[in-house]
């Protein structure tokens, strides 16, 4: 059985980012309505945008255009989910 939870996109953004926008960039990347959430990194990023939905659109048009045009973001990595584990599994 596969409930609606286990259906939505997910996405995971890497982003390398210009450090004097960081702090900018979290907050401003927190009022993209599919974000869920919003963490700096240590390592080869610096921070990482977790976004979920049920809609493809919705989820794309944040990666394409709303993350994208954060000032100070220097290189961009998604990661977008597809399909459910449990259909992979079974």
């Amino acid at each position: 059985m596969v409930d609606e939870k286990s259906q939505r996109i997910q996405a995971y953004v890497l982003l390398n980012v210009d450090s004097k926008y960081q702090k900018d960039i979290v907050n401003r990347a927190k009022s993209i309505p599919t974000v869920q959430n919003v963490k700096t990194m240590y390592g080869i990023y610096d921070i990482m945008i977790i976004l979920e939905s049920n809609d493809m659109g919705a989820v794309k048009n944040a990666i394409d255009v709303d993350i994208h045009n954060l000032g100070g973001v220097t290189n961009l990595t998604s990661l977008v989910t597809v399909g459910v584990t449990s259909a992979i599994l079974e």
